[in-house]
């Protein structure tokens, strides 16, 4: 599903930050009402904390309105955020099924509406049908693939091909040019570098013509030339 980042001024759809779905996407519809059923409505307001690093896994979240940036806070504060959720995506659901603490800070971008599904209610769901089981499992291994290739990747790019990395995975589906409402810090966190490296990368992108800065946004002119400017690089 795809989801957007707010701008003081509007809101514009950004695509998923990552690619793979989350199991609560990937349930059929049936399985998806029988675990909605069962769950309580939650709401929080801008900044609030959904959830801690160390806490209890008990259950999991799915979006109903607004948005979820997820991370790591460090010890200055900063959160280093992975990956940002909009409507219908759904997040906790790994820890849940491992009986492990939460690994990942989740914090509420605006006015967020979330969905509480508790962990015995998705046990029940999933030992309903094997061949449901085995959809997730492979799922859950389409999800380790992509973060072990994030690491590897994010290990050997420099923070201008990181940015841009990541703008294509924005972009992934839109018709150009596409607008993305991302402020540079909002890019620094996804990116795990610092504000005055995304400037250095975002000015360097803007002179070879690739993108447009603007108040709160940047305009990608065209992917597919972009992409192959990486390539070259």
């Amino acid at each position: 599903m795809s989801t957007f980042l707010q701008s003081a001024t509007k809101r514009e759809n950004t695509g998923r930050t990552i690619r793979s779905q989350g199991i609560f996407e990937k349930l059929p519809e049936t399985a998806k009402m029988q675990l909605i059923g069962s769950a309580s409505v939650k709401k929080f307001n801008d900044g609030q904390m959904l959830q801690h690093t160390g806490d209890t896994s008990d259950g999991f979240w799915v979006i109903s309105k607004g948005q979820v940036k997820l991370g790591r806070y460090s010890s200055s504060g900063d959160m280093r955020v992975i990956v940002i959720l909009g409507p219908q995506d759904s997040f906790g659901e790994l820890a849940c099924l491992g009986g492990y603490p939460r690994v990942l800070d989740a914090e509420a971008v605006g006015k967020t509406e979330l969905l509480w599904v508790s962990g015995a209610q998705l046990t029940k769901v999933l030992a309903s049908s094997a061949e449901l089981s085995l959809a997730i499992t492979r799922m859950l291994a389409v999800q380790l693939q992509e973060a072990l290739n994030h690491i590897v990747v994010d290990r050997k790019l420099p923070a201008t091909l990181r940015l841009t990395r990541t703008l294509l995975i924005l972009c992934e589906g839109r018709r150009a040019p596409v607008t993305l409402s991302m402020r540079q810090q909002e890019m620094a966190e996804l990116v795990g570098v610092s504000r005055m490296s995304i400037a250095t990368a975002l000015s360097k992108l803007e002179r070879e013509g690739y993108l447009t800065r603007g108040y709160g946004d940047v305009v990608i002119h065209d992917p597919g030339a972009l992409k192959n400017w990486m390539k070259r690089q």
